[in-house]
């Protein structure tokens, strides 16, 4: 699958942030939270407020996953600063069409935000979390050995292995917001900006 599955005739049917947060049950209260505390700095502003083509951001996500209640509300922030863009939301488990482009492309992983042209052809794809947050995840998972250990265990039902492990992982959604208020938010603004050709050099995704 090469053709891109959101056009003209569709792109409406995604949703806007507000319908987004509107039909929130997994993690409501974190997500409207950071998405009230997420600001963008004025020389970000500045930035996209530059962008002169217009631009559609198109957000596959599931409101379950932390790197989409980390980084979702800072895409919603650069859709904001720029007037130019148009942001729609796609639920992964709505769209199988979208998951299966994505699939095809080697995108495994939300939220994924694409940027479309006027012509509705992709231009760059920003993918689950900035490059420095797998380090942060890396040392976080060896120091939780117990995390992958119950996760692998084939006699627990998906229901049992949240109730084992929903104290830690509650622990680790409130060390990832630690982690982009020190610097993963401003890393993830410039990888946008520099998908988007808006700052000089190569944006780090993972392999």
């Amino acid at each position: 699958m090469n053709q891109y599955p959101i056009n003209r005739d569709n792109l409406e049917r995604g949703l806007s942030v507000r319908s987004f947060l509107d039909g929130l049950t997994t993690h409501r209260e974190a997500m409207l939270l950071r998405v009230a505390a997420v600001k963008l700095t004025d020389e970000e502003i500045a930035l996209f407020a530059t962008l002169a083509e217009p631009l559609r951001m198109l957000i596959m996500t599931e409101e379950w996953c932390s790197d989409c209640l980390m980084n979702v509300p800072i895409l919603v922030r650069i859709a904001e600063a720029a007037p130019q863009m148009q942001a729609r939301i796609f639920i992964r488990r709505d769209w199988p069409e979208l998951r299966s482009y994505y699939t095809s492309q080697g995108v495994h992983s939300i939220p994924v935000a694409t940027f479309l042209d006027r012509d509705f052809q992709p231009v760059g794809s920003w993918i689950e979390r900035p490059f420095s947050a797998h380090q942060y995840l890396t040392a976080w998972k060896a120091a939780h050995p117990e995390v992958e250990q119950t996760r692998r265990r084939a006699d627990l039902s998906s229901e049992e292995k949240r109730e084992m492990l929903g104290e830690l992982l509650d622990q680790l959604l409130v060390e990832m917001e630690g982690w982009y208020n020190q610097g993963l938010q401003s890393e993830t603004v410039r990888e946008v900006a520099k998908i988007l050709g808006l700052l000089v050099g190569k944006s780090h995704q993972p392999s």
